[in-house]
């Protein structure tokens, strides 16, 4: 049985949420970086700035979308299902990945979204 890319059994699913934390991460540091170099917040705001809120919303919407995948092919490979042993194994590693990349995006977020920012 062949699959598309975009299918959940498909073997690309399994890097699929590191590669999200990737481009999360990318992003935010890379964003950073210029906001530190052309706008930066006025350090008397500490952490209370339009920066670390921007940092911390992102980071609530990437961590729900990896928990909402990593949930979504978990609950797929519970039985009672009709799935072979290579969609299950699919499905079970991507949800693992997914959760994985969930744990990372929350502690590297944390400090993005805690810390004084352009320091």
């Amino acid at each position: 049985m062949k699959y598309n890319r975009t299918s959940v059994f498909h073997p690309v699913q399994i890097p699929f949420g590191l590669t999200i934390w990737s481009l999360w991460f990318a992003a935010m540091y890379g964003s950073h970086a210029v906001v530190c170099e052309f706008a930066p917040p006025p350090p008397e705001q500490g952490i209370f700035n339009w920066l670390n809120a921007s940092f911390g919303l992102f980071t609530l919407i990437v961590v729900a979308l990896l928990l909402f995948l990593g949930r979504r092919s978990w609950k797929l490979s519970r039985p009672p299902h009709d799935l072979n042993e290579r969609q299950v194994f699919v499905t079970k590693v991507a949800s693992g990945i997914h959760f994985i990349a969930a744990l990372a995006t929350v502690f590297v977020g944390l400090q993005l979204a805690f810390l004084p920012p352009c320091v």
